[in-house]
């Protein structure tokens, strides 16, 4: 009885599973809930907070127990409808902060259709090189390149900047795990560096004045720091500030004073580096990257190419963020809004991780 259960198909994948990750993502979202509780006003519990932990562990488990078959049998039907919720959300969707990005449901729910098609897009080019292996030239690539860069695209002029961005490293991750020689590949590298000047015509006027800022955010008046540079100027003192050890959970001043903007999301790594210190957002860093990496060196235990790549596409979806939005609120990069998945408020973000 107990050898017939071991062989159940659910079973069997999770013993061939790579088992650090399952402890280092509840660390993880353990951690997140710790931030989340420690930026509220009172120090209350999170009570939303809690709920969609509740519903992405459901989510979670649902869709573990599908077999990779129907995922991939379902794959462009899930793209398809991610990129028609993404052209619904220019119609009806909310408008915040000079951009439409979520759609209202019910209750106060609302959805984020971009967060549901980094998902969608990871598994679209998955099947896609499975199905097409080993692409010679760069002209076999027209197909995926329009999957990535159509729906990027649309999140662009929601506008997302930083959303867009990371649809960037998956299609790239994608095609160098298809097989790609390196002497084709290597122009799809330097390519995105050659447009990237191009970019300042395109983007907003308020985009460029986070550029504007970023480039001598050194040198900033005072009626600056209390403009445009608030966000970054508070970012960099709350992360300079915790020292090596930090202040201690919930005892960040500038998180308790609430000066440090959007720190429930975007800029929620000041609050780990002000309430732990170098220390403790080092250790952060750290157990963020080992989760990406340990899912892209998993994928290799798998002999489905789809799966490898989902994995592979998976692990680079926490790294870019991670990069982007570590960078963001540490002044390498300007600023644009990008959350950090299973830290960040939002059931979306929570739900495609």
């Amino acid at each position: 009885m107990f050898a017939k259960l071991l062989r159940r198909p659910a079973i069997v994948r999770l013993r061939r599973s790579c088992w650090p990750i399952i402890p280092i993502a509840v660390a993880i979202l353990y951690w997140g809930f710790q931030l989340q509780w420690s930026v509220t006003a009172d120090l209350q519990i999170p009570e939303a907070h809690v709920i969609r932990l509740l519903a992405c562990l459901i989510f979670a488990v649902s869709a573990f127990l599908l077999k990779p078959k129907a995922w991939r049998r379902h794959t462009y039907l899930l793209y398809a409808l991610c990129v028609l919720l993404l052209i619904l959300v220019m119609i009806i969707g909310r408008e915040t902060n000079n951009s439409r990005r979520w759609i209202d449901m019910f209750s106060g729910f609302k959805i984020q259709p971009s967060e549901f098609m980094k998902l969608a897009l990871i598994l679209a080019l998955a099947k896609w090189f499975a199905d097409h292996p080993r692409p010679r030239n760069l002209s076999q690539l027209f197909k995926p390149a329009v999957m990535c860069f159509a729906p990027a695209f649309l999140v662009l002029i929601e506008p997302d900047l930083g959303t867009s961005l990371v649809f960037i490293p998956l299609f790239l991750t994608m095609v160098w795990m298809s097989g790609l020689p390196w002497k084709k590949y290597r122009w799809l590298l330097f390519l995105p560096l050659l447009l990237a000047p191009s970019a300042w015509l395109v983007i907003q006027d308020y985009q460029k004045e986070r550029v504007m800022t970023w480039w001598h955010q050194n040198e900033l008046s005072p009626e600056e720091i209390a403009a445009e540079g608030y966000h970054l100027w508070h970012s960099k003192l709350a992360v300079g500030s915790g020292g090596w050890q930090g202040y201690g959970w919930g005892q960040g001043p500038e998180n308790r004073l609430g000066r440090l903007p959007e720190r429930h999301n975007d800029f929620v790594f000041p609050v780990i580096a002000e309430e732990s210190g170098f220390v403790g957002a080092t250790f952060f860093l750290l157990l963020y990257s080992l989760l990406g990496l340990l899912l892209i060196f998993s994928s290799s235990r798998h002999r489905c190419k789809f799966t490898r790549l989902v994995l592979a596409g998976v692990g680079i979806h926490f790294l870019s963020h991670m990069v982007i939005n570590v960078g963001v609120t540490l002044g390498v990069w300007p600023t644009t809004g990008l959350p950090l998945p299973m830290i960040s408020f939002g059931g979306s973000s929570m739900m495609v991780s």
